[in-house]
């Protein structure tokens, strides 16, 4: 759908976790060290559309180096994933690395509300993918709804 403008029913997330992994190139032998680890190999065939609670894996490069951004069903889903293997392994070899010339972060966001809005022509990226889409009159100024919706099921779960 690019015809128009369209918006992802992230209200059908209500426990929305997104969980960012970067890891930092910090000398040329540290991102060689990294790659010959094989761990981005792994990752992209451990993590597939079968991994329970995951919604979307998103690679991005940034001039430190690669970032993996995740779509989680929610916390406690990834979590999951996070305290079982190869996770745990990915994660020992990490730590061991950290500081030869490599570097390693995450940040998780468990969204309290949450909004995707694709003005017209824009292919589907990041919620668009995995969750139902409306088309929407463009520049509606209806993102405080969407907002309240996304809360709205947050507390109807949650209650």
């Amino acid at each position: 759908m690019n015809s128009g403008a369209y918006v992802a029913r992230l209200w059908e997330f209500p426990r929305l976790c997104l969980a960012f992994f970067g890891v930092q190139y910090l000398t040329p032998e540290g991102k060689q060290l990294y790659e010959t680890s094989g761990i981005n190999d792994q990752v992209f065939s451990a993590l597939t559309p079968d991994t329970e609670g995951l919604l979307l894996n998103r690679l991005m490069m940034t001039e430190d180096g690669p970032v993996l951004m995740q779509y989680w069903r929610s916390y406690e889903e990834l979590d999951r994933f996070a305290r079982s293997l190869p996770h745990t392994d990915w994660w020992k070899w990490l730590v061991a690395n950290s500081g030869q010339g490599v570097g390693f972060y995450h940040e998780i966001y468990q969204a309290a509300t949450a909004e995707a809005i694709y003005e017209s022509g824009t292919r589907p990226v990041g919620p668009a993918v995995f969750c139902a889409v409306d088309s929407v009159p463009s520049g509606n100024g209806q993102s405080r709804r969407r907002q309240e919706r996304f809360a709205e099921a947050k507390a109807t779960e949650e209650g």
